[in-house]
C-alpha cells in the first residue's frame, strides 16, 4: 500500500457515531499492514483499532466477517469486530470500507520456544475447526500466480531474474502441491506479525483476511516460512522443532504430509515472493519495498528437510 487512506474529522465523527464507543478523541496511524490503513482510535470510553480495508472488495469483506463469526462460535483466540448500532460489522463510508475492533495490548513476539509451541497449538486448533461454505482457495497461491505470469510474460519483466526463477520453481512445485492431501480451514498468512503476545503468552492470532479452504499443509508451510527463521533469514531449527512438535501433538501429520512438506515450504515462500514483487514493483511501485520479495527467496534457499 503506497500510503495511508485518510479520514477527515467529519468522516471520523460520522463513523464513530454508528458505534457505541463514545466520541472520538484521537486517531493515530499504526505501522504495518500491506493491505489496510490501521489506526489506533481513542474515544471518551476506550481505545480501539480502526481498520480501513483498502484491498478487499465488499464480497470478500462479508466473507471475512462470516468466517470470524464462525471462529467466534468455536471460541478461537482472535480479535472480533465491534458491531455497529444496526448490528453490522462493516461500515461503508462512500468508497471506504471500515471495521472497528477492540484494541488488544501486546506485541509481535520473538521466535522463542514458548511462542512457537503456542503458535503450533493454535494453528492445529484452527485446522480442527470445520470450514464454512464458499471460502476461496488459498488466495496468494496458484490461482493468483498463473494470472501474474500471464500479466508479465509479454512485458519487459519477462526477462527479469525473478520471473525466470519463478518459472523454474513452478515446474517442480506444481506437481507437489497437486497431490491429494488433507484440506480444511486455513489462516493463509500466519507470520509472527500476525500474532499478538503479552510477554510470551499468546493473546490472539490476527488478520484472517486470507482465510480460505485449501490444503492444510499450505498453512503449516506458511507458518514455517513466517515464524521459524532468524532476522538474517536463516532457518531456526529449534523454533521449527517447537512449532512442529506442538502442532503434531494436537493434529498429527499424515505420512503423505510429511513427504510433501518440503515442496509446500517452497510453495509458501514463492507465493509471498510473488505477492510482494507484484505489489511493490507493478501495482504500487515502492523503492523501499521493491526488493522485499528477495527475503522469501533467501528463506526458501535456506530451508532444510526435517522430520520430527
Amino acid at each position: 500500500m503506497p500510503q495511508y487512506t485518510t479520514l477527515t474529522p467529519e468522516e471520523l465523527n460520522d463513523i464513530v457515531a454508528h458505534y457505541e464507543v463514545g466520541t472520538s478523541v484521537d486517531l493515530e496511524e499504526l505501522p504495518g499492514g500491506f493491505g489496510n490503513s490501521n489506526y489506533k482510535l481513542t474515544t471518551t470510553e476506550n481505545m480501539f483499532l480502526l481498520k480501513i480495508c483498502d484491498e478487499k472488495n465488499l464480497d470478500e469483506l462479508h466473507q471475512q466477517i462470516t468466517l470470524l463469526e464462525h471462529l467466534k462460535k468455536h471460541a478461537y483466540p482472535t480479535v472480533y469486530p465491534i458491531l455497529q448500532k444496526n448490528g453490522d460489522a462493516l461500515h461503508v463510508n462512500e468508497k471506504k470500507h471500515i471495521m472497528i475492533y477492540p484494541f488488544l495490548n501486546g506485541d509481535t513476539p520473538k521466535p522463542s520456544k514458548r511462542v512457537l509451541a503456542q503458535t503450533g497449538e493454535a494453528l492445529a486448533k484452527l485446522h480442527r475447526i470445520p470450514p464454512i461454505a464458499n471460502l476461496p482457495r488459498f488466495p496468494m497461491g496458484i490461482t493468483k500466480i498463473g494470472p501474474f505470469m500471464n500479466e508479465v510474460k509479454h512485458t519487459e519483466l519477462a526477462t527479469h531474474p525473478f520471473f525466470l526463477w519463478l518459472q523454474s520453481e513452478l515446474e517442480w512445485i506444481i506437481p507437489e502441491i497437486e497431490k491429494p492431501l488433507p484440506t480444511g480451514l486455513l489462516h493463509g498468512d500466519l507470520f509472527l506479525d500476525n500474532t499478538l503476545f503479552d510477554d510470551e503468552k499468546m493473546v490472539a492470532i490476527l488478520d484472517f483476511e486470507e482465510g480460505c479452504h485449501d490444503t492444510l499443509l499450505t498453512d503449516i508451510a506458511m507458518t514455517i516460512i513466517g515464524c521459524c527463521y532468524t532476522e538474517k533469514n536463516d532457518l531456526n531449527i529449534d523454533a521449527l522443532h517447537d512449532f512442529l512438535n506442538a502442532y503434531n501433538a494436537l493434529r498429527p501429520l499424515t505420512e503423505n504430509e510429511w513427504e510433501c512438506l518440503d515442496g509446500f515450504v517452497y510453495y509458501a515462500a514463492l507465493s509471498i515472493a510473488v505477492w510482494r514483487f507484484r505489489q511493490f514493483n507493478i501495482r504500487y511501485p515502492d523503492t523501499q519495498r521493491s526488493e522485499t520479495y528477495l527475503e522469501m527467496i533467501t528463506r526458501s534457499a535456506n530451508w532444510q528437510t526435517i522430520r520430527i
